[in-house]
């Protein structure tokens, strides 16, 4: 994806200020987004002289503590950035101290702790926004869009793959890591949770933690979904292929704009004695070309201001996570032999 355009703008009066908690690799580009919303004030990192070349490039404050950050009066917004595993205490204690909250993905590792998560921010009467990015990709707006307009019929598969040469990280897996945002869009695709879930993973790196997962879900029996993710893939890809009775709409995140988006129309030719492929290049299909990133930032500042409802709060996250837990669970299962299998028969 494109990185938003550095450069803070002049905030106007009806902008929050806001603070990003976590300026690693992907907050520097949240830092800039924002910083283009004109709604950025501080960055706030322990590695405070690493982050303030970027901080004073974008115009605003960088500081080492989070905390002091959290106790200002003139910060209305957080954005959280920081590790996984230190997302649900921060999160909360944020919402403790009145700021409305945007959080990367995961909202958090366990479903207890989104729960809180999700309680604390009912109780404080403030916005709690899960960065699900893809959500506000416009590609993928669009492909709802087709999808529900019946561009290729009901919907009966949809596949998922998200392969990276990236960051091996030792506190979250693969699965958290990356998957979210596959789960994300599946659910939103296929309308419900899944009732049944087989998944596998491979520990290869020597980190700890499983490096990839593949994983199959099924939706009561006709609609069914795969979902493959690793950081140590030899290439990248991002690709969501949706499968309809009549047609497939493929979203490749790594392709270049224009075909980004493309629209395959029924494929089977049924006039012989058996179905067959009928190949062809695909039409693409126009989408609004807006940066993903500056459009969620632009959501969470709406939804602070209270001018929109986010697509991403804790009613999406939470399920999005319980799937999550029920892959991690399912790959943790050990598989039947096939002699065992034989002898059950």
């Amino acid at each position: 994806m494109t990185e938003p355009t550095s450069g803070a703008q002049s905030p106007a009066a009806d902008v929050p200020a806001v603070a990003l908690i976590g300026c690693g690799r992907w907050g520097r580009n949240i830092a800039r987004a924002l910083a283009s919303l004109g709604a950025l004030k501080v960055v706030a990192d322990p590695a405070a002289q690493l982050v303030g070349p970027i901080a004073a490039d974008l115009g605003v404050e960088a500081v080492g503590d989070a905390d002091s950050v959290l106790a200002r009066a003139d910060i209305e917004a957080v954005a959280i950035a920081a590790p996984a595993a230190g997302h649900a205490r921060l999160v909360q204690a944020a919402l403790a101290a009145g700021k409305h909250v945007f959080v990367e993905k995961p909202l958090a590792l366990s479903l207890a702790d989104a729960e809180a998560c999700a309680e604390a921010a009912r109780t404080a009467g403030r916005v709690l926004m899960v960065g699900h990015l893809l959500q506000y990709h416009p590609a993928f707006r669009r492909l709802v869009q087709a999808v529900e307009d019946g561009a290729i019929g009901k919907v009966r598969h949809v596949s998922s793959h998200r392969l990276n040469p990236g960051a091996i990280r030792t506190e979250e897996t693969a699965l958290f890591s990356l998957a979210p945002h596959d789960v994300s869009m599946v659910l939103a695709l296929c309308g419900r949770a899944p009732d049944t879930v087989q998944a596998m993973s491979a520990q290869i790196s020597g980190a700890g933690v499983p490096d990839a997962y593949w994983a199959n879900l099924g939706f009561g029996g006709d609609v069914t979904a795969h979902i493959q993710v690793s950081w140590l893939s030899p290439f990248k890809e991002h690709k969501l292929t949706v499968l309809g009775e009549r047609g497939a709409l493929v979203f490749e995140d790594t392709a270049a704009a224009e075909r980004k988006l493309v629209l395959y129309r029924d494929p089977v030719d049924r006039a012989g004695a058996a179905p067959a492929y009928r190949k062809s290049d695909g039409e693409p299909v126009a989408y609004d070309g807006a940066e993903p990133l500056k459009a969620e930032m632009g959501a969470f500042l709406d939804a602070v201001r209270g001018r929109a409802t986010t697509r991403t709060g804790p009613e999406e996250a939470i399920p999005v996570l319980a799937v999550l837990r029920r892959i991690e669970d399912a790959a943790a299962q050990p598989a039947v032999r096939i002699d065992d299998a034989r002898a059950a028969a």
